[in-house]
């Protein structure tokens, strides 16, 4: 009877001491890493918690990238239509001052060399590549809107898609123009051929032709104000979507943070625990192995 009361008493105490290591290491490693879980039988339910929450942030991060991304192109883009509605008031300007009887030959000939200027800058400014996409080809965005060969511009090589990119599960911003629309939209000519049409008047002092030029160019105006004013909207309305989803990045780091992280002094108080309860362990196995066959028979 006392061999085995003895052995009982012995791997109780060795089953003590084991637990209150573990219980011990445990706590040490909770306080080293800061991590409440290092494995996923831990706490099942956190675990899966935290999971789900890692996933939810990388959602997040991608659409926080994606709305920076969509700023900068957003921001390029606004400036080129400043600088096309620049260049077309250049041309409106000079046509006005060509719209008269007095005018030389030589002073006709400046007028039109300074709307082909701003015929020119309009070019370079529709051909705007932003990494490596043509902002105003629509959706075929890897060639150039317009080509050019010699003095001869290309009719629109794009198409009228435009291309948008989701800023978060419910809002998405275009990222490209139709340039086939904005210089030319519904009318019969695009820009550059009225421009072509009005240079031609002004050489000629055609003041018919200037009038239908200036037309059209007023057209072309109202058409770019129009493309800049919605991609100022878009560039107003990114800030307010950018702090939701910082917002949302915030609020789902908080719950990963409560399923998976520890209170540093919440462990360092368990980890204390911990290693007194192993500590009463083992002098509690060492107290039970004092005892002898005297101590029974008493």
């Amino acid at each position: 009877m006392f061999r085995v009361t003895n052995n009982t008493l012995f791997r109780n105490s060795l089953r003590d001491i084991q637990s209150t290591a573990e219980a011990f290491a445990r706590a040490q490693q909770q306080v080293s890493s800061g991590k409440r879980l290092q494995q996923a039988s831990d706490d099942p339910s956190a675990a899966t918690t935290g999971l789900r929450e890692r996933a939810e942030i990388r959602a997040v991060d991608r659409y926080r990238e994606a709305n920076d991304s969509v700023d900068s192109r957003l921001r390029v883009t606004d400036t080129v239509l400043s600088d096309v509605i620049s260049s077309i008031t250049t041309a409106q300007t000079k046509a006005a001052s060509g719209r008269t009887t007095v005018l030389t030959p030589a002073q006709r000939e400046a007028v039109a060399l300074e709307i082909e200027g701003a015929k020119e800058a309009i070019f370079t400014a529709i051909n705007t590549s932003y990494r490596g996409i043509y902002l105003f080809a629509g959706a075929d965005n890897t060639s150039a809107p317009y080509t050019k060969a010699g003095t001869v511009i290309s009719a629109y090589q794009g198409d009228a898609t435009v291309v948008k990119v989701d800023v978060s599960r419910t809002s998405s911003a275009d990222v490209t123009v139709d340039g086939g629309g904005l210089l030319q939209g519904s009318a019969p000519a695009d820009l550059f051929q009225s421009l072509d049409s009005l240079i031609g008047a002004v050489r000629t002092g055609n003041m018919a032709g200037i009038d239908a030029g200036l037309a059209d160019l007023e057209q072309a105006f109202n058409r770019v104000t129009t493309a800049q004013s919605r991609v100022g909207a878009t560039l107003s309305a990114l800030p307010a979507e950018k702090a939701r989803l910082d917002e949302m990045r915030r609020a789902s780091d908080t719950r990963r943070s409560q399923a998976e992280e520890v209170s540093l002094a919440e462990a360092i108080s368990e980890m204390s625990r911990a290693q007194q309860a192993q500590s009463a362990a083992i002098a509690a196995a060492g107290t039970s192995q004092k005892s002898s066959l005297m101590d029974y028979l008493r």
